[in-house]
């Protein structure tokens, strides 16, 4: 039984990658297809994926800013810093909780997936202690 349930399980690793029970990463639509059934953790999910590139988009463009500033600054007789390091370096620290929180929604999406078919599918009518002289086991009568 608990290698059914293993069978289905998605986890998560860094970065919000997805991985199934063969330890394969599956691409966004194959995880997007996966989750199709379930309305709201797809929701999660693409909310995840949003909040991801958003906070990659911010993170390279502050950096990009603050590098830009700093070469014109050094190449010209211009003063140094800019209005663009200060947008440079909101753009890092606005970054930072965005780029925290996106694995966590990506996390709590798969995990409701995970739950889904162990809650509906899976119901124990009897769990028994055996015992024999050949041993001692464990019956479940679902």
């Amino acid at each position: 039984m608990f290698s059914i349930l293993s069978f289905a399980q998605l986890t998560v690793q860094s970065r919000g990658q997805v991985f199934n029970a063969q330890n394969r990463q599956l691409t966004v639509a194959e995880v997007r297809n996966l989750l199709s059934t379930n309305v709201p953790m797809l929701d999660l999910y693409d909310s995840g994926r949003a909040k991801k590139t958003a906070g990659n988009i911010l993170l390279i463009g502050g950096a990009t800013a603050i590098v830009a500033d700093l070469l014109t600054g050094l190449t010209q007789d211009k003063k140094y810093p800019t209005a663009l390091t200060i947008v440079g370096v909101a753009a890092l620290i606005v970054a930072i909780p965005v780029k925290i929180g996106y694995s966590r929604k990506i996390r709590k999406a798969v995990d409701g997936y995970n739950l889904k078919p162990v809650l509906q599918n899976f119901t124990f009518d009897d769990i028994r202690i055996c015992a024999s002289s050949s041993g001692v086991g464990l019956r479940l009568k679902f």
